[in-house]
């Protein structure tokens, strides 16, 4: 009698619903996201981004003395805000939209939302801390590297990231059990 591995059981998922259910969740996501006020932003920009970042800044640079002011990052050289959109959510829901949507056991889609979601604020916070010493010593480069070449590095570096937790998902769906 030959037994079935519980991945050849069911059904594969089709291409069509893997992206149905992705835009589902994207935009399920964001209109969450957006249905939350700018106020409670604000605090959680002060605590979970501001004041690490003005940290992290002050650890590498002690003589830019930046403080978290409620959603800003304060110094003599800069004044840079926090608002809604530069906490990397879009590319935080790209990346757990995804793992959400591939077929895979819910133990590693929970591994993988953990993973990611880790991977993305850290990113964040690199990218907000970065966008401070860029507004501070090279302000004409500011609108570019915020508008175009940070968002983009870091959807590209979450992509890679879901490639990379998709193939060992796949990679775990085909090992003997």
């Amino acid at each position: 009698m030959t037994t079935l591995r519980s991945h050849e059981r069911s059904m594969p998922t089709p291409g069509w619903l893997q992206l149905l259910l992705f835009l589902g969740w994207y935009g399920a996501f964001h209109y969450a996201y957006f249905q939350i006020p700018d106020d409670v932003f604000r605090e959680l920009y002060h605590r979970g981004l501001g004041a690490l970042c003005a940290d992290l800044i002050n650890l590498l640079a002690p003589t830019e003395r930046v403080s978290a002011v409620q959603n800003r990052l304060v110094s003599p050289q800069a004044d840079l805000e926090i608002v809604r959109g530069c906490d990397g959510a879009g590319a935080l829901f790209l990346v757990i939209s995804a793992i959400l949507a591939f077929p895979s056991t819910i133990t590693r889609k929970w591994i993988g939302i953990g993973l990611g979601v880790s991977l993305m604020y850290g990113l964040n916070l690199i990218r907000i801390s970065g966008l401070y010493f860029v507004i501070a010593h090279h302000r004409d480069w500011f609108q570019l590297i915020h508008t175009y070449l940070a968002p983009t590095l870091i959807i590209v570096i979450g992509c890679l990231f879901f490639a990379g937790w998709a193939a060992g998902a796949l990679r775990s769906a085909d090992a003997p059990r």
